[in-house]
């Protein structure tokens, strides 16, 4: 997200404000902060709504955790 700010801002925006569906609950070290967030979730692996782990479950209608036994199941 940083390299992404820094290349928009060559461009001279008069604002840049950052938005992000979820914000896991960890210290951000240096990181990108948006502007605005949908839900803060704890730190787990999650699928669903486009997010996928070892390109299954992104077709999910809702985002949930994936258990140490998914992990296991679908590991490539």
């Amino acid at each position: 997200m940083n390299a992404l700010l820094k290349h928009v801002e060559n461009y001279k925006p008069k604002m840049i404000k950052v938005a992000s569906l979820l914000v896991k609950r960890v210290p951000n070290e240096g990181g990108c902060r948006p502007d605005y967030v949908g839900f803060e979730i704890p730190n787990h692996f999650i699928v669903g709504y486009a997010l996928d782990y070892n390109e299954h479950f992104r077709d999910l209608n809702h985002i949930c955790v994936i258990s140490e036994i998914g992990k296991e199941k679908y590991k490539v």
